[in-house]
Formats: structure tokens, C-alpha cells, sequence
């Protein structure tokens, strides 16, 4: 009986013998750029190794600065590992304090410094130092990096160059001047009140340092810089000087009891809605360094100042919670 002759596809074949090769190849290229390296040894595994040695050494240094193994995972959940590499020695609230989310390592020392002389919870270390207030006022005064930001920060530990003077002034009211945006939204504001029956008008915008230094001057002379400064900035640490602040009054003065007028009323309830806040609340006398002041308000813009209507927060807590100062 003849042999039935057997067929081959060599098409087939050469498919085949390439899926083998490319899968040989593939092996041998996983195993030495993930598994192996030149003395044989894993590199995954090494990697993981490593990986455990780095969080072994954080935990050693940690544990030898006498922090609990409960302590060091909050820690290292709290703080990145750049943060941890800062810190060289014990501090009894570290824990409680970097769970604040606006926590900053660099003020480790003044957090923990405020924490050891006062009853504060650590939301209100953290905020009180990176505000600046548990330093005395117009303490390590800085000059601020960008005096034409709408979100620019003055105040006792802020201030504007010198030589500033916004580029874009324009006037609102009876003939102040404010910054253009801001003077738009507080010309539709005077226009709104006033057509709902309620006088009210522009008492003083922008200042320049001339005026704002001669102001100062003469109430120092009147009353001693103490009490001066409760009231009156120093050149330089004016709002009115960034062109983003007014004073409103319904009668051509600026007292405290304009808050007893319907003007102010009509202003706590629609304020926000033009972009502006009350810039020194009654309440928050001891952060602002000034005393409360009814009829000065800063354009900041109805996104920020509505939040900051809700929150019942400073411009200060503001720039804290939202913009990263400290």
C-alpha cells in the first residue's frame, strides 16, 4: 500500500515560526529589562526593596525623633516626603497640625510656638500664622511681588512698591478714581442703590503715597502712632493705594454708625453681587489690625466675594485658605 504523501503549508509554517520567535523574544526581553539585571537578580523585586527601604528609612528617622508608629502614618499621611526630611525634632502637635490642609513645615516653629502659649485648636494656629498675626504688626514687612494682581493682599505685613500707581485708573462716583474694572462694578452699585431710593456715594478711592503719607502724619501728630495705626495705614500699607478700595457714605461722613442706616443694609445683603467686602468686620478686628470700619469695602470680584460673603471669612483667611499664603 502507498504512502499517502502528507501536504505541508509552508505559509502556515513561516507564520508559526515567527509567533514562536516573537514570543521568545519578548520573554527574554521582559526578563532581562524587568525581571533581571546583570548579576541576575530582579530589578521589580529590587525596585520594591528599595521602595521599602526608602519608607523604613522616613519611619527610622521619625522613630528615633521619639514619634509613635501610630504618629508616623499619620504623618506620612498628612506630609510629603520632602516635608518629613524637615523635620528634626519632636513637636508635641505636629500631628494634630499638619492635618490642617493649609499647613506649611517652614512655620513648624511659630505653629508650635503659638500652640505652646495659647488655647487655640490647630485650624486657628495654622490660620493666625500664616495670616502673620502671631507676629506684632508691621513686623517683617514684605513687598508684594505683583501690586497689579485684583487678588493682591495689602495690609500691615504687605505692602505696595513705593512708586506704584495703577496704569488704569478711572473715576467713579463724585470724581474718585478707582481701577477700571472695579470702578464699573461699584458705579452700577451706587446706580442700583440709589434707584432703589437710598442715597449713597463715593467718599474715597484710590490714594497715592503723597496723600496717603501726609493723611498719616497729621493723625499721628493728632493722636500718637498707636492709636493711629488702629485707624490709618502707614505709606504704603494702604488698599486705597491698589485702586481696588472705596469708602461709601450716605452723608459725606465716615463713622461707625453708618452701620445703622439702610444703605448698609442694602450693602451686607448685595455687595457681593458687585464684587466687593466689607473689608474690616467688627469681628475680625484682631486679624485686619484695624478697627471696624462699616463703610470701606475692596473689590475682589462676585466669585471671590461671594465666597467669602458665605464663609464669613477675611480677605486674610481668604488668601490663606485659597491662594497658598503663609
Amino acid at each position: 500500500m502507498r504512502k499517502k504523501r502528507v501536504k505541508v503549508n509552508f505559509g502556515n509554517l513561516l507564520i508559526f515560526i515567527v509567533v514562536i520567535g516573537l514570543f521568545t523574544y519578548g520573554g527574554i526581553y521582559v526578563y532581562n529589562n524587568f525581571i533581571s539585571d546583570d548579576t541576575g537578580n530582579s530589578n521589580d523585586k529590587n525596585s520594591i526593596l528599595n521602595n521599602n527601604n526608602e519608607d523604613k528609612k522616613v519611619n527610622k528617622k521619625l522613630k528615633e525623633l521619639g514619634y509613635s508608629n501610630n504618629d508616623i502614618e499619620k504623618l506620612e499621611n498628612n506630609l510629603s516626603s520632602e516635608d518629613i526630611d524637615k523635620i528634626n525634632e519632636k513637636y508635641d502637635n505636629l500631628v494634630e497640625l499638619s492635618s490642617v490642609k493649609y499647613f506649611h513645615i517652614e512655620n513648624i516653629e511659630r505653629y508650635q510656638n503659638l500652640s505652646d502659649n495659647s488655647s487655640y485648636d490647630a485650624e486657628e494656629i495654622v490660620m493666625r500664622v500664616n495670616t502673620q498675626i502671631d507676629r506684632d504688626f508691621y513686623t517683617d514687612v514684605k513687598i508684594v511681588d505683583d501690586p497689579n494682581d485684583p487678588f493682591v493682599l495689602v495690609n500691615k505685613y504687605y505692602e505696595v512698591p513705593q512708586d506704584y500707581e495703577p496704569s488704569d485708573l478711572v473715576s467713579v462716583g463724585n470724581g474718585q478714581k478707582m481701577r477700571s474694572e472695579a470702578a464699573e462694578y461699584v458705579n452700577k452699585l451706587i446706580k442700583d442703590i440709589n434707584a432703589d431710593g437710598l442715597y449713597l456715594q463715593a467718599q474715597s478711592g484710590f490714594r497715592s503715597i503723597d496723600l496717603q503719607t501726609r493723611l498719616y502724619n497729621n493723625y499721628v501728630a493728632r493722636d500718637g502712632v498707636e492709636e493711629a495705626d488702629t485707624y490709618s495705614a502707614r505709606p504704603g500699607s494702604s488698599e486705597h493705594h491698589t485702586g481696588l478700595a472705596i469708602d461709601l457714605s450716605h452723608d459725606g461722613t465716615l463713622e461707625e454708625s453708618f452701620e445703622n442706616t439702610k444703605q448698609f443694609d442694602w450693602l451686607q445683603k448685595n455687595a457681593h453681587k458687585y464684587g466687593l467686602i466689607l473689608r474690616y468686620p467688627k469681628d475680625k478686628v484682631y486679624m485686619t489690625g484695624y478697627m471696624y470700619e462699616p463703610w470701606h469695602y475692596r473689590y475682589v470680584g462676585v466669585e471671590v466675594a461671594t465666597l467669602i460673603k458665605n464663609e464669613g471669612i477675611t480677605f486674610e483667611e481668604y488668601c490663606v485658605k485659597y491662594k497658598g499664603l503663609y
